[in-house]
């Protein structure tokens, strides 16, 4: 065994000059590059959700909203009930036309019932209110006073009266009685 040595056999006391590391694949290059991708990506983030935050409550502090839902008569479902003010006496007056129409009216006004103010101010109101739809009956011709321009007739003589009162209370003109006669 010692010859084996002498001859020149394995050597352990020599040593490669250069050891080999094993090589790196680039494991924290690729780990940082993702992190920065991903910083990126929440930094979007975190920005477009400020700017939906910010426009949204811009868009509701406005007065009206955007999608109001309409409340005329013709999308109402049913007609609110109403109390009604009754003592307009009747009133008969004639039309502006050359041939004059006599003109015989009974309305009621509509009001909400939980406002107890109006029912005090259309009583003592109720003798200029008369006169006032008087004066507008009276003004009219025949073509403004026929059926099919009932709903627009309404709709003046409210506007009208509520003018006239404190707060404009009103809600809908009913009328009783309307007749139309040829003189």
């Amino acid at each position: 065994m010692s010859d084996d040595f002498k001859d020149g056999g394995a050597d352990f006391g020599e040593t490669p000059d250069v050891v080999e590391q094993p090589k790196r694949k680039g494991g924290a290059k690729a780990i940082l590059g993702l992190l920065k991708f991903v910083g990126i990506g929440l930094g979007a983030l975190i920005f477009i959700v400020a700017i939906v935050v910010v426009t949204v409550s811009i868009l509701n502090r406005q007065s009206k909203p955007l999608t109001a839902v309409p409340t005329s008569e013709d999308y109402q479902r049913a007609t609110p009930i109403y109390a009604t003010f009754t003592a307009i006496e009747p009133l008969t007056t004639t039309t502006t036309d050359k041939e004059a129409w006599s003109i015989y009216v009974k309305l009621n006004l509509a009001y909400e019932e939980t406002n107890k103010d109006i029912l005090t101010e259309l009583t003592a109101r109720r003798y200029q209110i008369q006169d006032a739809l008087r004066n507008y009956f009276s003004t009219k011709a025949i073509a403004d006073l026929m059926p099919d321009r009932e709903r627009i007739l309404k709709e003046e003589i409210r506007e009208m009266i509520n003018r006239m009162l404190t707060a404009p209370s009103l809600k809908d003109v009913y009328f009783q009685e309307f007749k139309r006669t040829q003189m």
